[in-house]
């Protein structure tokens, strides 16, 4: 009781008083440069201002969620007309014979094999998988295009486009890496002026790798084609290679 009376007796004794606020200065607090990796502005097209790029790091790391952030872009941007692209990508494949079909169809009505057979019997008739031949085995099937699709693109063996007449295959297993596969793979590129994966614009040449061909003894190995295989290669081999099927592809005219 008497601890009480002590402490009322004193705010009593302060409420006459003046009171004092004490006015602190701002300070901010330089972020260490660890920390402000993470943070990124953009300009602003319009007025030339910095503004935030909307990475919704603050929102996800934000302790309280009181931050939201605003996903609607301010710039009227066209949606994309995928029924266009759609024309676009089948108008510069050539247009295939899909009569072919019919037998790769009948017989998967027939034994019911499933759609890897039907999608590799396609690719040996066309050398690749047009996209006319895919929504034809989409309707045929009853299994819809994303689902064929998603088949073509998870296996590496499936080529969603034309392929040359000689297709050279440069080995990048652990042997032939270490044998200089890479110097190889970059001899035929400068060669032919095309990256691994694509072809030639005359359609004479396609450039891919693999993994393993089976014939480590042979490192660096390269295969023209299915049935043609070059152990030993060299950069400069690689050179003289392509000069010889060059020199085959004219005489063959």
């Amino acid at each position: 009781m008497l601890g009480i009376l002590k402490a009322m007796r004193t705010t009593l004794g302060h409420l006459p008083q003046r009171k004092i606020t004490v006015q602190y200065p701002e300070q901010r607090e330089q972020l260490p440069e660890r920390s402000r990796g993470l943070f990124r502005v953009v300009i602003d097209p319009a007025t030339d201002d910095p503004r935030c790029r909307a990475c919704t790091l603050c929102e996800t790391n934000c302790p309280v969620q009181v931050i939201r952030v605003n996903y609607e872009s301010k710039y009227a941007l066209p949606a994309v007309n995928e029924a266009r692209l759609g024309r676009e990508r089948t108008e510069s494949q050539p247009t295939p014979d899909l009569t072919l079909l019919a037998p790769v169809v009948d017989h998967y009505r027939e034994t019911g094999t499933g759609m890897m057979a039907v999608l590799q019997h396609t690719q040996e008739i066309y050398g690749y998988l047009p996209r006319l031949a895919l929504q034809e085995i989409s309707l045929e099937t009853g299994v819809s295009l994303s689902q064929v699709y998603g088949v073509v693109s998870f296996y590496n063996q499936f080529r969603l486009s034309p392929v040359g007449r000689f297709v050279i295959t440069v080995c990048h297993g652990t042997a032939c890496h270490v044998a200089g596969a890479p110097l190889i793979t970059e001899a035929f590129s400068g060669e032919l002026g095309i990256e691994v994966g694509k072809t030639t614009s005359d359609r004479l040449f396609t450039l891919q790798t693999v993994s393993c061909v089976g014939a480590c003894a042979l490192a660096p190995v390269v295969r023209v084609g299915d049935d043609e295989t070059h152990g030993r290669m060299t950069p400069d081999r690689a050179r003289a290679l392509v000069n010889d099927l060059k020199h085959r592809a004219e005489v063959d005219r």
